[in-house]
């Protein structure tokens, strides 16, 4: 023991004999010199107390102020960080256990008092207060540490499965004492039942293996919700490796959670916004590709028509010619480029700024009919139908695309446009008396013009559809809901409404 080597002690005693036959036994201890003070009173004794801090009180129950426990009480309220051994007699032992389960150090009979016995009753009072100190003191700093932390502490017994559960623990897990009791079973019973099993694992993983303890897992409170909370443990085990006990903390990790998981949401939602812009990136490319293979192929249609007059030519020219004559191959050459101009003027699309969709596919009819020498039948009572600006521009492109179709593949002599109103649909038809194809002729079905017409059909809340067959001429027939095509105010429509 680390007994002081002079000890100050206080001796609360009003009997004369009692405190003479105290006092020669403590002249007879040798391991420690002391100094005595004595207190024929509980008010005394206090007076004294409140002056000088003794290391030890050697506290008498039955004095004229004080009577039985009731003094004891009186004393440590007042002088709480006192060490004290009580005095009793024969018949007041059972106060005097009373007092040690009350705080007192221990209890002597003075009856038995000698030196040696007296001794180790004060040394183990002061070095038994001295270390309850320390472990109050530790546990308060602890505390302290815990709760500005905010966790819950749990200490589990393994060997009897107790478990003691802080109240800031079951505050976390939102259960009072008689809803939750201080068992690990009653823990085990609110976990989430996904996650009792890795919960297990990871206990048997520390107590077994001695893997380091911290899990994050979900428990259930009083109102039914499940909260996040993180664990961290550290087991203790005996000379045999057993584990025996296991202390730790939690901690609520809820708000964390949700921010994580709202953060790798919103991350995956960024991800396919990038990949969504990156196919609408894609398919606008590709968008670009067919509409300059459409007007490229019909500057290259009309261009070979041209060139088939312009060989027929060029090739008289040559075969008749003189010297003189040969310079007249030049004039052809400007006209061949004066015709390149002309046909890749006819195909800007800003005719629907000055007509309208109806006009424009008029007058872009009665060119190409011209230009390639077929007769076009055209059928345009649309009953008052009234395209609004993108949907007239679609339909004109539709024409286009599938006029020019016509010229490059079907080798027909007769095409027929018809645009009708049929509730709730507008309705475009072209048709052709050309060769026809096979119905399962995936290629023309898939060329890039007729790609195009379904990409506008289907911008427009349509469905484009094909019939045809060898030697019986090519079909196809769009069908627009007149909810799209139409403005939202016929009047106010501008040069794209159509009224017979």
């Amino acid at each position: 023991m680390n007994t002081p080597s002079s000890v100050k002690i206080l001796l609360v005693e009003d009997s004369p004999t009692d405190a003479l036959i105290i006092g020669e036994a403590l002249i007879d201890i040798s391991e420690f010199d002391h100094t005595l003070t004595h207190a024929e009173s509980l008010a005394d004794a206090l007076a004294h107390a409140q002056k000088t801090r003794f290391d030890v009180v050697l506290l008498d129950l039955g004095l004229p102020d004080g009577n039985g426990i009731d003094t004891f009480r009186h004393f440590r309220q007042v002088t709480p960080d006192t060490p004290v051994l009580v005095l009793t007699g024969l018949a007041d032992i059972s106060v005097g256990l009373v007092a040690i389960q009350e705080g007192a150090q221990d209890y002597v009979l003075k009856r038995e008092i000698e030196a040696a016995l007296l001794s180790r009753a004060i040394r183990y009072a002061i070095e038994r207060h001295r270390a309850l100190t320390a472990l109050a003191a530790s546990e308060e700093r602890f505390q302290l540490a815990v709760s500005g932390a905010s966790a819950g502490l749990w200490d589990w017994n393994l060997r009897t499965g107790d478990m003691y559960l802080s109240a800031h623990f079951r505050e976390i897990v939102g259960h009072d004492e008689d809803e939750l009791p201080n068992e690990m079973r009653a823990h085990y019973e609110i976990i989430h039942p996904d996650d009792v099993e890795r919960v297990m694992r990871a206990l048997r993983g520390h107590t077994q293996e001695r893997h380091p303890y911290d899990i994050e897992y979900r428990v259930r409170t009083r109102s039914g919700e499940y909260r996040w909370v993180q664990s961290r443990a550290q087991a203790l085990w005996d000379a045999s490796g057993t584990a025996y006990r296991m202390v730790g903390w939690i901690m609520d990790v809820t708000d964390r959670r949700r921010a994580d998981e709202a953060l790798r949401e919103s991350t995956e939602e960024l991800q396919r916004l990038s990949a969504n812009i990156q196919h609408i990136r894609e398919e606008e490319k590709t968008r670009i590709a067919r509409e300059l293979h459409d007007d490229l192929g019909q500057l290259l249609t009309a261009l070979k028509i041209d060139m088939t007059h312009f060989e027929a030519t060029i090739q008289d020219k040559i075969d008749h010619a003189s010297g003189g004559a040969l310079r007249n191959i030049y004039g052809l050459i400007d006209q061949l480029v004066g015709s390149v101009r002309r046909i890749a003027a006819d195909l800007r699309p800003v005719m629907l700024d000055d007509l309208g969709p109806i006009p424009a596919i008029d007058w872009f009819i009665h060119e190409f009919s011209a230009r390639h020498g077929i007769a076009v039948h055209a059928q345009l009572d649309v009953n008052e139908v009234a395209f609004n600006r993108d949907s007239g521009t679609e339909v004109f492109r539709m024409v286009q695309e599938g006029l020019t179709n016509i010229a490059r593949h079907s080798g027909a002599s007769v095409a027929e446009i018809e645009i009708a109103r049929d509730e709730p649909f507008c309705i475009l038809k072209i048709r052709d008396n050309g060769r026809g194809a096979l119905p399962d002729e995936r290629r023309s079905r898939k060329s890039f013009g007729l790609l195009g017409m379904r990409e506008r059909a289907a911008r427009l809340g349509g469905e484009l559809s094909v019939a045809t067959a060898p030697g019986e001429g090519f079909a196809l027939t769009v069908t627009l809901p007149l909810a799209v095509v139409e403005a939202p105010d016929a009047d106010a429509a501008g040069p794209g409404v159509v009224k017979h």
